[in-house]
């Protein structure tokens, strides 16, 4: 149960974030108000993402549950997790509104805005994280790599 409630408690940025988007658009209804209030939750979003995954990879790491990754390793694959669930968010927008008759995505070219935006949150963290652990010396030597 420990575990459990330990590993669902590296999702709560990012469902704090999808609330805050709700509430933003059901409750206050500023989407229709600010229809480029959303740039700013697909960025924080994709951040969010990120740093879950490092979260979730780390504690791997120290339950030793998985190998250490090569620190550049996780760089690549905190921006492919990334940019996978970025896809992958759109085509559930996608969905919705063929079957549901919602209107998520307005254009093609708001859901590239939509994934850009998340990618470079996600880019944000990964790079933030990857700088961190140089510093802390995690990264001593990246003639290694």
């Amino acid at each position: 149960m420990k575990r459990a409630s330990k590993f669902l408690s590296f999702f709560l940025f990012p469902i704090l974030v999808y609330l805050v988007h709700l509430v933003a658009r059901e409750g206050l209804h500023l989407y229709s108000l600010y229809p480029n209030v959303d740039m700013p939750f697909h960025y924080i979003g994709g951040f969010s993402i990120a740093y879950t995954a490092s979260l979730i990879l780390s504690h791997l790491e120290s339950e030793k549950i998985t190998m250490p990754l090569n620190r550049v390793i996780l760089l690549v694959l905190l921006l492919s997790l990334t940019t996978t669930i970025a896809v992958f968010w759109e085509f559930a927008e996608f969905i919705s509104d063929q079957m549901l008759g919602t209107q998520l995505q307005p254009s093609i070219a708001n859901t590239m805005q939509d994934q850009f935006l998340g990618i470079l949150g996600g880019g944000t963290w990964a790079l933030i994280y990857f700088k961190k652990a140089m510093g802390s010396g995690l990264i001593s030597d990246l003639s290694s790599l």
